[in-house]
C-alpha cells in the first residue's frame, strides 16, 4: 500500500494533462465550429439551457468548483503553499479540470517535502 500512496502525486499529475487537454481539444473545436470565433453566449447557453441532464451536469460542476475553490484557498493557506493564487488564475483561464488536479499534485510535492 505504501509503494501506491508513494507515487500518488503522478496520478494528479495525469488527470492535469487530460483534464487540460481535453478542455483545449473541445474548445478548439467549438471555435472551428463557429467559423473562427469564440461564442460565450452559445457555450454558457449549451450546459445551462438545453436540457434537464445538462443543467444537472452544470450544477454538479458548478457546486464542485466551488467546494474545490475554497479548497485550494484554505489548503494552501494552512500549508503555507506559495503562489496559491496561481492554481485559482489557471482554473478561470484555461480549465478547472486542469487547475485544480494541478493543485493536488503540487500539495502532494509540498506534503512530501514537509514531511522530510
Amino acid at each position: 500500500m505504501r509503494k501506491i500512496t508513494e507515487n500518488f502525486h503522478y496520478f494528479y499529475l495525469l488527470l492535469t494533462l487530460v483534464g487540460g487537454g481535453f478542455t483545449f481539444y473541445f474548445v478548439v473545436l467549438g471555435i472551428i465550429e463557429h467559423q473562427g470565433k469564440f461564442d460565450s453566449i452559445d457555450f454558457i447557453s449549451s450546459t445551462w439551457i438545453d436540457n434537464y441532464y445538462a443543467k444537472s451536469l452544470s450544477l454538479d460542476f458548478w457546486t464542485g468548483t466551488i467546494a474545490g475553490t475554497f479548497f485550494i484557498i484554505m489548503e494552501g493557506i494552512r500549508l503555507k503553499m506559495k503562489r496559491i493564487w496561481l492554481y485559482l488564475v489557471l482554473t478561470v483561464f484555461v480549465a478547472y479540470a486542469f487547475g485544480f488536479p494541478l493543485f493536488l499534485f503540487v500539495r502532494e510535492l509540498h506534503l512530501r517535502k514537509m514531511k522530510n
